[in-house]
């Protein structure tokens, strides 16, 4: 055999070889991503759960009674300190429903349904979301999907209605 033969063989191998190992490590890469992006939707969860759970287990029996009173009838809440508590706790409120909103393709979640039975089951928060600093506290995506939420439930409703949400359970009799 020639040697330009010899060496032609020798590359088209090496180039071969090459190829089979970028493949493989083509496919190990993918099944890494595959896996962080099931590691970021589980943290993501996880995070959703833990910041309502916190929350939540951090209420006096007079701060619920403030957000009752506030999510019903914004206008009942005369203190100051009882509207600052009820706008931040709305703000953080918000911001879960909108990560849930955001990341529904990971976390499974419906897009934009928590964020309307929310805000169309309480009036109280869609008046001091229209009128106070609520807005200026979230960033702009939020707002405009906020917005777009709270204008679609106040032509329906009225301002101070009230929206029923069907259950979306399967099994009804």
């Amino acid at each position: 055999m020639d040697l330009v033969v010899i060496a032609q063989i020798i590359t088209g191998t090496a180039t071969l070889i090459v190829a089979i190992v970028l493949l493989f490590q083509l496919r190990q890469q993918n099944l890494q991503l595959r896996l962080q992006h099931k590691d970021f939707a589980q943290q993501i969860k996880n995070q959703i759960g833990e910041r309502r759970t916190s929350a939540t287990l951090s209420l006096t029996s007079s701060m619920r009674e403030t957000l009752v009173k506030g999510r019903y009838d914004y206008g009942a809440l005369k203190k100051t300190e009882e509207r600052t508590f009820f706008h931040q706790w709305v703000i953080s409120t918000l911001e879960i429903m909108i990560m849930k909103n955001l990341y529904s393709e990971e976390t499974g979640h419906q897009k934009s349904q928590h964020l309307k039975e929310y805000l169309g089951s309480s009036p109280g928060v869609r008046h001091a979301y229209r009128n106070s600093t609520i807005r200026q506290q979230l960033d702009l995506d939020s707002v405009n999907i906020i917005d777009e939420i709270v204008r679609e439930i106040d032509e329906e409703v009225g301002l101070d209605g009230i929206l029923e949400t069907e259950s979306s359970y399967p099994y009804k009799k």
